[in-house]
């Protein structure tokens, strides 16, 4: 990736197909790894399945919990804010179905492996910036690849992962971020360090599923 910036922020019409685009070829590397081809071939182990199915669960209650810390740490812009704190709200209300679904009260008990440990690494090294725009950023690869990968694994609906698959599939979510990124990302630079904070997060998608 060149370091100089080649263009400005007005010549893209929308960064999040532009952050998109960029990373495509990682996205293509997930769909294409062992874990997804033992997922549509009907040969996952049930073993292997649950320890990615807890390893997300990690996953969405330390961004549920870094969520809950950004929404009362941002208190402007208005519309910065209260989009964090609806993402809070949709994360914190999405983990605790999922415990409950699992007979679980929470996940003390469960070791991250060193691929989401990274993975949220990363998240709370992004916290540490001055302008919240970039947290959301980070936000961004996990709903867009799950959701491109949904659209591309052509599991039939009576397949026992299924479920995983139809809460992935219309790409809604990512769509709300569009107008917070469109707006706030309106320099080159900014553009660019939101390239790269969406990059390590693919590879970061890469790797738990690498991992899996």
């Amino acid at each position: 990736m060149a370091s100089a910036v080649s263009f400005t922020a007005k010549q893209i019409d929308d960064v999040c197909e532009y952050f998109w685009n960029n990373s495509l070829g990682l996205a293509e590397e997930i769909l294409n790894l062992g874990f997804l081809k033992k997922l549509k071939s009907y040969s996952m182990k049930a073993e292997r399945f649950l320890k990615f199915t807890l390893q997300d669960m990690l996953y969405l209650d330390g961004v549920t919990a870094m969520l809950k810390e950004m929404s009362e740490k941002v208190t402007q812009p208005e519309d910065l804010k209260v989009f964090i704190q609806e993402r809070h709200s949709s994360y914190k209300t999405f983990r605790d179905s999922c415990l409950q679904n699992l007979l679980m009260k929470d996940l003390n008990s469960i070791e991250h492996t060193p691929a989401i440990q990274k993975y949220l690494d990363t998240y709370r090294e992004v916290m540490k910036e001055s302008d919240p725009v970039y947290f959301v950023v980070a936000l961004l690869p996990c709903p867009r690849v799950w959701s491109w990968i949904a659209q591309n694994l052509q599991l039939p609906d009576h397949g026992a992962h299924y479920i995983r698959k139809s809460d992935n599939e219309g790409g809604q979510s990512e769509k709300r971020f569009r107008p917070i990124l469109n707006k706030y990302l309106n320099a080159a630079e900014k553009v660019q360090k939101a390239n790269d904070i969406f990059r390590r997060q693919m590879q970061n998608e890469r790797d738990f599923f690498c991992s899996s």
